[in-house]
């Protein structure tokens, strides 16, 4: 009986040893005004670029005006990265009453922001396995 479970689960794939789903970025950000609350990082496809939506994410405290923080399990693949200083660490970029950021942002590839975010082909990068580290400064308005 014990033998036909363990057979069942490594059929299912619930019992054999799982491979690692896909690369690590580490993300460097320098140039944090504030060294308050969280930089707060995504790896977005170009469909969830400048969107709360993208599927990588993570966060790490600024010490020094400059934060790490390492992403794990995203496929190879095209993506763009974005970064906020979410200084009062209320999880969400703080705009003023036009729109505009009111915290610290940065993209990968150090694409500026001229009235708005950049062009999403002006950030993109190509992430191969295992990963890599990629490095940019914050930009405030």
């Amino acid at each position: 009986m014990m033998q036909r479970v363990l057979i069942g689960l490594a059929l299912a794939g619930l019992w054999l040893p799982q491979m690692a789903a896909g690369a690590t970025l580490t993300v460097h950000v320098s140039d944090i005004r504030k060294d308050e609350g969280m930089l707060r990082v995504a790896v977005c496809d170009r469909d969830h670029f400048t969107e709360a939506e993208c599927a990588y994410k993570g966060a790490a405290a600024p010490e020094n005006g400059a934060a790490t923080v390492t992403i794990r399990d995203i496929p190879p693949g095209v993506y763009a990265v974005q970064a906020y200083a979410d200084s009062n660490n209320n999880d969400t970029l703080d705009t003023n009453w036009i729109g505009w950021p009111k915290e610290g942002m940065g993209f990968s590839n150090d694409a500026q922001m001229h009235h708005g975010p950049p062009d999403y082909d002006a950030a993109a990068i190509k992430l191969r396995e295992p990963g890599g580290t990629i490095r940019f400064a914050m930009q405030y308005f």
